[in-house]
Order: structure tokens, then sequence, then C-alpha cells
């Protein structure tokens, strides 16, 4: 069940990203409209504009923040849901049994060495792997 501050979070974000489309499309309208009553010599007209494409870059501006700290807050609402299920504790990453770059070769057991034979018998101390310090 989603919570009510959540409810309101997922609208205001989907109102914040549908008014930073929109709003510099309003911009760029009125900003042409502008121009063109500047050009047939409507000064009230063109005043009128230029504030109405100030209010609308100014509303923009504070959408596009509104809706970056909104996606943000949606972020960690997600993470805190998913921490629910695990008893509030972050999920970890599963460990790997082998490392993924396949420099590393695991240890193979003494009964289990394939290049053991009775003419080459490692002793149980040596590890079959890696050559010894003194070894060139």
């Amino acid at each position: 069940m989603r919570s009510p501050m959540g409810h309101f979070v997922r609208r205001a974000l989907i109102r914040g990203i549908v008014s930073s489309l929109l709003l510099p499309i309003l911009l760029s309208v009125v900003t042409g409209l502008r121009a063109l009553l500047v050009s047939l010599g409507d000064e009230v007209g063109a005043r009128f504009c230029g504030r109405v494409a100030l209010v609308a870059a100014v509303v923009w501006l504070l959408a596009v923040i509104a809706t970056s700290i909104l996606a943000g807050l949606a972020a960690l609402e997600a993470s805190e849901r998913r921490c629910r299920g695990r008893g509030g504790r972050f999920p970890r990453h599963p460990r790997r049994r082998r490392p993924r770059h396949g420099l590393h070769r695991e240890r193979a057991r003494a009964g289990d060495d394939p290049r053991r034979t009775a003419g080459n018998d490692l002793g149980g101390d040596e590890r079959p792997f890696r050559r010894d310090a003194g070894e060139s």
C-alpha cells in the first residue's frame, strides 16, 4: 500500500515533468509573438508578451528545480520500500565464489588435482598453482 506522502510525490513529479516539457514551448511561442508585435509597432502588446515570457521562464526554472527534488524523494522512497522487506537493512550484493576477472584460480584440493600422478606427487604443503618465490 502506498503512503499518502508517496502519492503526493508521484502526482507532483508527473506534473513537474509535464510542466518542464511544455513551458519552454509556451516560452518560445510568446517570445515569437513579442517579436512579431514589435515589428508591427504594437508596443503595449509587445511589453505584455515580454512580461508573460518572463513569468513563464521563472515558472519553468522553478518547475525544473522542483522536479529534480521530487525525483530524489521518489528514489529515496523506492529504496526505503525495498529495504522494508529485508528487516530495514539495505540489500547486499551477493558474494561470488570465483573472481570475475579470472586471474586467480581456485586452489585444488589434494585429491582433486588432475596433475597429481604416482611420479609427480606434490606434497600436502605445496600449492599446485603458484610458483615459489625462489623459482624463476
